[in-house]
């Protein structure tokens, strides 16, 4: 038995994880599998798995039980994102996408944001994780997106690329740094914002398969305060 073998052994499911991950297995053997190749074939983003994905209620397992989701386990989220990438991998990528995007927003959002969009991530909204820039890859802390607050409002000007699901999401995790605090690192902060935010915009899709990698942009366009999390924690 391999080191994989041994790990998948000793993983311990609730009755109603199981089941969950029952119905991932059907839904990929019946749905997901069969079409693979054609999306493969042309490069398409893959809507109707996504569907099917919200038809059975996934993005419900990682969110916490007060904004509507299911509160399952992370190794029951890991077990549905490995059924799903076995058969489309840009599938997986693109659901898993909604987890690594929201987890800020789950452990570190206002109570206000959570009760605004958490519920809309339940129920199917399609997230992005909007981190990468032309000149800060890897090397995330040197990206140069700045929030200037002024007044009210909060202020963005940057430029994003690479950004997975980039051209089809409801909500954006955006990654910037603080004008007002001249540490880099400390100054790195996020805003969570909706499709639509006036001033937002993709610019390019890549031409990489299925996964909708995007550039996009902020040009000094305001944003209203509540898209921030708690100032205080950037400090």
């Amino acid at each position: 038995m391999n080191v994989l073998a041994h790990i998948d052994a000793a993983q311990s499911f609730s009755p109603e994880e199981r089941m969950l991950i029952e119905s991932v297995r059907e839904l990929v053997r019946e749905r997901i599998g069969p079409g693979a190749a054609e999306y493969d074939r042309t490069g398409e983003f893959p809507r109707d798995n996504l569907d099917a994905i919200n038809a059975l209620g996934l993005n419900a397992m990682f969110v916490p039980e007060e904004y509507g989701g299911a509160g399952l386990s992370y190794a029951a989220y890991l077990e549905c994102v490995r059924e799903i990438s076995k058969a489309c991998a840009s599938t997986g990528v693109i659901w898993a996408t909604n987890f690594h995007a929201m987890k800020p927003l789950i452990d570190f959002g206002t109570e206000e944001q959570k009760q605004r969009l958490l519920p809309a991530v339940a129920g199917g909204a399609l997230a992005s994780l909007t981190i990468t820039e032309p000149s800060a890859g890897s090397d995330a802390t040197g990206m140069k997106t700045e929030f200037r607050p002024v007044g009210d409002e909060i202020v963005v000007t940057g430029t994003k690329t690479f950004i997975t699901n980039g051209a089809h999401a409801d909500l954006y995790m955006l990654f910037g740094k603080w004008s007002e605090i001249e540490d880099g690192r400390k100054a790195i902060s996020a805003l969570v914002f909706e499709k639509g935010t006036p001033g937002f915009s993709v610019v390019r899709r890549f031409p990489m398969p299925r996964t909708s990698s995007a550039c996009a942009s902020f040009q000094k366009r305001a944003l209203p305060p509540e898209s921030s999390g708690r100032r205080t924690s950037t400090r």
